[in-house]
């Protein structure tokens, strides 16, 4: 099936959204690092295969990572909100956002970073030429930016013709990373590995054996730091060296053995880790929930099925099940820590077995699911099961990522209800809401399972627009409320993202930031 342009970009994005196999002091500024760790200025991780280095091209996790370490951002995600990056400071409203730059930032080969060059850059990531799976994303649905330098000034405005409440966060997001003008002459070559004078960011890629490992190098001439809140222990590597490492018990054991430094780990890993002087960091990160698809012809086109569905599924057994005790349960479709989600759960649709039998027994059930929710897609196999045990008749197709994409995105008469893996890399509780509004991935849209709920809309709508932060969350809240209690989504859990660290070395990822893990060495 050949996709419209627009759901292309959509498919895309989904690609990014499922693939996870991947104190306050202010600082300023950090010097590179010197021989600690045992005399070591090298840490050596863990990395899925990049797809490519173009930030604006991002479509799966270890690109937006790549992209983090080469290309810089205007902000950054800090545990108390965003902080300075290539900006120093900025303003904004439903439709604009205007940044200061900081005047020390250089690409690698010694271009001054101006306002010019950032326009120049933004102009790129929207243009439809570039064809970016993660515009939308940056600058909101149906968003073309007018861009605009003051070199004069040090200013960069960015102008919407429709609200987007969350374009400066979008604007964090490494996708947005800004390439230097040697990166924007030659694109395909910037996709495929380094071009000297295209980074923007601390480190340039110096080595790639493709599926095998990455190696970026510390820039000496580098400045640009971004203005951490929060305490960021020890120093950055000159050297750190990606290796793809697919096999979570294989890596475990490239851990233990001295081989790798900072390494993703599962759950089941953990207790590897209990002694010997590692640590272990869990870090939330992909957002679990229920999709359906309601499209006439579905069993779920009856919104008392969906409504069984919820309250047949424990959401707290599926965490045991999928995130082995280190999950959070979920209410809002986003994890607690994401802007605007309060402890608010009277909108849920409460367990019921029984009530869930009564409606479901008999029904005919197809179930697509990836296999990352949960080892080898556990949590698929216990929403099966649950349904089952409610008396439906259920076919679960358990598949690899590809597959998944395929089906739910370009065959929507295959299934009737996924689970869906989020990766909510602006942070925002507005993040799933274009999923279940609008047109359909078949006619250009975003709408997976042709939900039709107004109070989503209107919901999503006046947050998009607000002028404050009390009225986006007060939308966002309406919109998620609408949804869950109308049963066209079931939250589940937030699934998090483990790092088994050996000693002398940290990893951090502040304020749900996804694709910014921070690494250092501390020996």
């Amino acid at each position: 099936m050949r996709l419209p342009a627009s759901a292309a970009i959509l498919t895309a994005m989904a690609v990014g959204t499922v693939l996870v196999l991947a104190g306050c002091a202010t600082t300023s500024s950090e010097p590179s690092a010197s021989g600690t760790a045992g005399g070591t200025d090298t840490i050596r991780t863990t990395i899925d295969i990049p797809a490519g280095f173009d930030p604006s091209k991002t479509a799966s996790l270890p690109d937006y990572v790549a992209a983090r370490y080469g290309f810089d951002t205007l902000v950054r995600k800090d545990e108390s909100g965003l902080v300075p990056g290539l900006a120093t400071e900025w303003t904004s409203t439903p439709t604009s956002a205007t940044f200061t730059l900081r005047q020390d930032a250089t690409c690698d080969d010694g271009t001054p970073i101006t306002p010019t060059v950032v326009k120049k850059s933004l102009d790129y990531l929207a243009a439809a030429s570039t064809a970016s799976p993660v515009a939308v994303t940056v600058f909101g649905p149906g968003n073309t930016p007018e861009v605009t330098a003051d070199d004069a000034a040090h200013t960069v405005k960015v102008e919407l013709p429709n609200p987007n409440s969350d374009l400066v966060p979008g604007l964090s997001i490494a996708s947005a990373g800004v390439i230097c003008p040697a990166g924007l002459a030659d694109p395909e070559k910037l996709n495929a590995g380094p071009v000297k004078g295209a980074n923007s960011g601390p480190y340039v890629l110096t080595d790639q054996r493709p599926g095998v490992s990455y190696t970026f190098t510390l820039r000496d001439d580098y400045k640009a730091w971004p203005t951490w809140r929060t305490a960021v222990p020890g120093k950055p590597a000159k050297t750190i060296v990606f290796t793809v490492s697919a096999d979570p018990t294989a890596t475990s054991n490239l851990v233990l053995n001295g081989q790798l430094d900072i390494a993703k780990i599962n759950a089941e890993s953990m207790s590897r880790f209990e002694s010997g002087g590692y640590s272990v960091s869990v870090n939330r990160f992909s957002d679990f929930y229920v999709v359906f698809n309601e499209r006439p012809g579905s069993v779920f086109a009856d919104p008392a099925a969906r409504k069984a569905v919820a309250q047949a599924i424990d959401r707290t057994a599926f965490e045991r099940v999928a995130s082995k005790g280190t999950g959070e349960v979920s209410t809002w479709l986003s994890q607690k820590a994401t802007p605007c989600v309060t402890d608010d759960s009277s909108f849920l649709i409460p367990t019921d077995p029984t009530a869930a039998a009564a409606v479901l027994k008999g029904k005919r059930i197809r179930i697509v699911g990836p296999r990352v929710v949960g080892t080898n897609g556990a949590g698929n196999q216990f929403v099966q099961e649950t349904l089952a045990a409610a008396g439906a008749d259920v076919k679960l197709d358990n598949v690899d990522v590809g597959t998944w994409i395929g089906r739910v995105f370009g065959a929507p008469d295959t299934w009737d209800l996924t689970i869906f893996a989020d990766l909510n890399f602006v942070g925002s509780l507005g993040s799933p809401l274009p999923f279940f509004i609008g047109p359909t991935i078949d006619k250009g849209g975003a709408n997976l399972g042709a939900v039709d709920n107004p109070g989503v809309v209107e919901g999503f709508m006046a947050a998009r627009a607000a002028t404050d932060d009390a009225g986006r969350c007060a939308g966002y809240q309406s919109a998620i409320r609408a949804l869950v209690s109308d049963a066209d989504a079931v939250p589940l859990v937030n699934d998090p993202f483990i790092y088994a660290v050996r000693k002398g070395f940290s990893v951090q990822m502040l304020g749900g930031a996804l694709d910014d893990p921070i690494l250092r060495v501390t020996g």
